[in-house]
């Protein structure tokens, strides 16, 4: 668990990081070019931009500490570690989820913190980069590889590693809505880390699901971005479709746990020594 907390620190602290060496600065000249009008700067089109420029170049940063310090292995020949079939299979799995959880989500009816942020984000070029592919290279890399993959290796049940893996997932993104869609994905895509010994299936999944919500967020009103899905297609369909999407995740879920290769042996020595950072 040691390892879990730094990495999660490191994760927020290149955030700081480059939202100090990058937002200050631009609030500062913001403020100076509006004559230090505060209100200026606040929901400006330079600020959305600026949000996005600062999770992309904290994302990099995040991938290169993982890999630099060798707390995963990753390279462009990692793309081709699952088969074309594999991928294939997953992508119904995690599609069925994705709906599945959401329609859940919405039952709740959990608060949504962030919308007005991430409505601005993807309304800009480097806010859809940092939200459909930086968001899944880094998570993907950081919650499945680093923290469950090192806790496989150590020796811990894998149902454990899966639910410690997810559930540090969920809480990091701290948005009320997001937290429980977040752990429970990441139960999918923890599973398939597992049975795969490879992030590309959850990446692959993961950049799915921040691209739909991404689309919506850019073609949407807020009215409705808000409005449900039982309000969109009525009661019938919308719990046929909460029944289907259940089904298929299960049968989907069944299928590949018969299907897929054994899992790799995690409980052996890790090969990877992480060096002094």
């Amino acid at each position: 668990m040691v390892r879990t907390i730094k990495l999660v620190i490191y994760y927020f602290l290149y955030q700081l990081l480059f939202t100090t060496l990058i937002t200050l600065p631009s609030i500062w000249m913001e403020l100076m070019n509006n004559e230090g009008d505060v209100n200026a700067f606040t929901g400006t089109e330079s600020n959305n931009n600026i949000v996005g420029i600062t999770m992309v170049l904290s994302g990099i940063a995040m991938i290169w500490h993982l890999i630099h310090f060798k707390y995963v292995k990753f390279n462009l020949k990692s793309f081709g570690e699952v088969s074309g079939k594999t991928i294939g299979l997953s992508i119904p799995l995690i599609v069925a989820g994705m709906i599945f959880i959401n329609l859940c989500s919405e039952f709740i009816g959990l608060p949504d913190m962030m919308q007005d942020t991430f409505r601005a984000m993807s309304r800009n070029v480097f806010g859809i980069i940092s939200i459909a592919i930086m968001a899944p290279l880094v998570e993907e890399l950081l919650f499945r590889g680093a923290i469950q993959g090192h806790l496989l290796r150590k020796g811990m049940k894998p149902l454990n590693a899966i639910l410690i893996a997810s559930a540090v997932f969920g809480i990091v993104h701290m948005n009320p809505i997001q937290i429980p869609f977040a752990f429970a994905i990441g139960m999918i895509f923890g599973w398939l880390y597992y049975r795969t010994g490879s992030v590309v299936p959850g990446m692959i999944g993961h950049f799915i699901n921040n691209s739909i919500a991404t689309i919506q967020m850019a073609l949407l009103s807020k009215e409705e971005l808000n409005t449900k899905t039982i309000e969109w297609l009525g009661e019938g369909p919308t719990y046929a479709l909460f029944a289907i999407s259940l089904a298929v995740t299960i049968g989907m879920f069944l299928y590949l746990k018969k299907r897929l290769p054994a899992a790799p042996s995690y409980q052996e020595k890790e090969i990877i020594e992480v060096t002094n950072e």
